[in-house]
């Protein structure tokens, strides 16, 4: 029996990708694709699974290719993300003219002002869902601390962490708050020039534009990997994470989904708002937001997501790089938000505490001052959780209930942090606005 299942995952493997080539060469629509990758990839995940039972080998062979095709095309995404913030924030600035220093300060204030106060309301609503499906119930808190891998050293040390002291190690480091900073003065800077001097500047504006128009060509050649990336991740998931772990904290992975689904629906309430079809705002999104589901980083899902924005929103090109290079590291409303939230009622379940508007409010302070004062800092769920534990005197061990089963809810907090960011982007974005 084994030897007859061996090759199964494998073939099944080779037709999906073949039959996303051919979906491709008779012009199916990049968003047909892309939903169906996501659907092959689970089948396949189960496949594996269910081949696993009677042979090893299957599952090894097969999960190893499934890891390096998805890991080629995350690294492929990561890849673009400093030459995509650098060149189109550099370009918009100088396009924007005279202008660009006070347009860049409304933009700031407004995308920073939102993008907290969103985490601060879905932290609220993680409380009040955690509550009602009484997570922590029937548990234990584990023996002992757990502490994340990075600690959090107070907001002052993080504030001057996001300054650009060293722009190649920011970029090296993935810190998009530092790169941003630092695409921001060089396009004033040169601006500033510009004004003074025209020709001395000249070639510099006709680099940039020209760099700037080879990263979106390389883009756009890039994210044409996205239905086989997407396969291929959510596959390896699926195969790999499988039911382990699900059965004893499964109430917390409900309540995680439903306060996210809850956010989500805020999201749309705002864009709705703004003037656009709910309807029409996730038929255009849902790449950006298959991507982050699938990749688990906001960071990886940059080039994504500013594509759909510019190119499907019709955004502005500073609003469609800024916001989302800034939000991947601040203001997230799931990582930041719900998820600490969750933490805390589940703690103060098991300790038997009782859960007050005081707590609600507490809670939505610290974790909309603590998103702020993450940023750029790896694990941002966990660290996130660790401030707002922390500051309430409550227990990080936790933590340890949780970690098991991390990837899946992950995922969906990836997604939301990503949802929250366009819906931010759509809303401050003010194309009709008159630069000054």
């Amino acid at each position: 029996m084994a030897d007859s299942l061996y090759f199964l995952p494998m073939i099944l493997l080779a037709i999906m990708l073949m039959g996303l080539v051919w979906l491709h060469r008779r012009k199916l629509s990049f968003n047909s694709r892309v939903f169906l990758g996501l659907v092959l990839g689970v089948a396949l995940g189960v496949v594996i699974k269910l081949v696993g039972k009677d042979s090893s080998q299957a599952v090894v062979v097969t999960t190893q290719a499934l890891s390096f095709i998805g890991t080629a095309y995350f690294s492929l995404l990561k890849m673009l993300v400093v030459p995509l913030v650098l060149t189109s924030i550099i370009h918009s600035i100088m396009n924007i003219g005279d202008a660009s220093g006070h347009y860049l300060r409304r933009l700031t204030l407004r995308s920073v002002g939102m993008l907290l106060g969103m985490t601060a309301i879905a932290a609220a609503i993680g409380v009040f869902v955690g509550k009602w499906f009484h997570v922590g119930q029937g548990l234990q808190l584990p023996a002992g601390s757990l502490a994340p891998k990075h600690q959090y050293t107070g907001m002052v040390d993080t504030l001057l962490a996001m300054l650009p002291s060293n722009p190649f190690a920011a970029m090296s480091n993935e810190n998009t708050v530092a790169i941003v900073l630092f695409a921001v003065l060089i396009g004033i800077s040169a601006m500033i020039v510009y004004r003074a001097n025209k020709e001395l500047v000249e070639p510099f504006r006709s680099f940039v534009a020209a760099a700037f128009q080879v990263v979106k060509q390389l883009t756009r050649m890039v994210l044409a990997l996205t239905p086989y990336g997407v396969l291929a991740l959510i596959a390896y998931v699926t195969a790999t994470q499988g039911l382990v772990s699900l059965e004893s904290i499964g109430n917390f992975i409900i309540a995680m989904y439903v306060a996210m689904i809850i956010v989500i629906v805020m999201h749309l309430l705002f864009v709705f708002l703004k003037g656009v079809n709910p309807y029409t705002y996730l038929k255009q999104a849902y790449p950006a937001l298959l991507v982050a589901f699938t990749t688990r980083s906001s960071f990886g899902t940059l080039p994504v997501t500013e594509e759909v924005l510019k190119n499907r929103f019709n955004l502005r090109q500073v609003t469609s790089t800024f916001v989302p290079s800034v939000g991947a590291t601040l203001g997230m409303n799931a990582c930041a938000g719900i998820y600490p939230a969750m933490l805390v009622v589940m703690v103060m379940t098991i300790m038997h505490q009782p859960i007050t508007w005081t707590t609600v409010l507490t809670v939505m302070m610290i974790n909309m001052v603590a998103s702020l004062g993450i940023s750029g800092i790896p694990g941002t769920a966990f660290v996130a959780a660790t401030v707002t534990l922390t500051a309430m005197g409550l227990p990080y061990a936790i933590v340890g209930l949780v970690q098991g089963i991390d990837a899946v809810v992950d995922m969906g907090r990836t997604a939301t942090n990503v949802n929250g960011v366009m819906t931010t982007a759509i809303v401050v974005d003010q194309p009709e606005e008159p630069l000054p």
